[in-house]
């Protein structure tokens, strides 16, 4: 992936946001970076690479300006050891430092304070935290936030497995290539829909459920012609295995902590169209009001540097 870069201009009510401060969000796959330049927040995202080599000449050019270092994420420790040295530094949770930056967004964009809500953070791998008066975080002892959040799990599935799969079927790299021709896809050429097992007279199903897969790759049979498989219809169903299965398990939590809204935000959702979608029907189909923030995939790095603002 190309370095992606874009700013946000900030509201009168947001300028006490530091201009010393950088928070460096470094995950598994993609390093985010977010610094307030004059009456704007700069946002940079790039592939994580195993040197780092990235983010170090980032710092190594631009540290004069900061007086604070924010990482979060779970490949940052290292840089944060190499960096806390010579420059003030902090490591941050980044659980609170995502829920931090979506409250920033959704402020931002919907001029409100985030309500309570189930965060779906679709990255590499999957996690879910919830947002609630009624819960209460295990580290209080972290001032960043108030302690109304807590982590109940997550899924090995997410944008590892999709970029996995695509490399081990396709020998595939690019990302956003794999989506654009999942958007031209149709996963029900070799998925099982639940409308091809009940006849359409059917009245125990009802016109909502029939959309539902009842078995992924659950048309490729022993009679089934492999070669007229279509390589945007594979990254579409692939993309609906992943979507279907963590929509499934935060719906269940949802519903488990009578939390109506689901946040859905991560780098997984960057451009898909598709996953969004799916996580939609399974929203409506439970109930549950399905919310995507602009440019949440930002949200770890917009909590960090928000870190010393507080």
């Amino acid at each position: 992936m190309k370095q992606f870069e874009l700013k946000i201009r900030l509201e009168h009510s947001e300028m006490n946001i530091s201009s010393n401060v950088v928070g460096i969000d470094i995950g598994q796959s993609l390093t985010k970076v977010a610094y307030r330049k004059e009456n704007e927040i700069m946002l940079s995202m790039s592939q994580t690479s195993s040197d780092f080599r990235e983010i170090i000449e980032f710092l190594d050019f631009y540290r004069k300006n900061f007086n604070f270092i924010n990482f979060t994420g779970g490949k940052a420790f290292s840089l944060y050891k190499k960096y806390s040295n010579e420059t003030k530094t902090n490591l941050i949770n980044e659980f609170k430092a995502n829920i931090e930056g979506l409250e920033f967004f959704y402020k931002h964009y919907k001029n409100r304070a985030l309500p309570a809500s189930v965060v779906v953070t679709i990255g590499t791998g999957t996690s879910i935290v919830v947002k609630s008066d009624n819960v209460k975080s295990r580290s209080d002892s972290d001032h960043f936030l108030n302690s109304n959040f807590e982590h109940v799990g997550g899924s090995a599935m997410g944008g590892g497995l999709f970029m996995g799969l695509i490399k081990l079927l396709f020998n595939m790299d690019d990302y956003f290539d794999a989506i654009d021709l999942a958007r031209k896809g149709n996963r029900f050429s070799i998925d099982l829909k639940v409308d091809d097992i009940y006849d359409i007279e059917d009245t125990r199903v009802d016109k909502l459920f029939r959309e539902f897969t009842a078995a992924s790759l659950g048309k490729i049979k022993k009679d089934f012609d492999i070669k007229s498989i279509k390589k945007e219809d594979l990254i579409n169903s692939l993309i609906g295995i992943i979507g279907e299965n963590i929509g499934t398990i935060a719906t269940l939590i949802a519903e488990n902590y009578n939390v109506k809204n689901i946040v859905f935000c991560g780098g997984f959702l960057m451009g898909n169209k598709t996953v969004k979608q799916i996580l939609s029907l399974l929203c409506k189909f439970k109930r549950k009001k399905p919310v995507f923030i602009e440019n949440s995939e930002f949200a770890g790095a917009i909590g960090a540097l928000l870190f010393n603002s507080k």
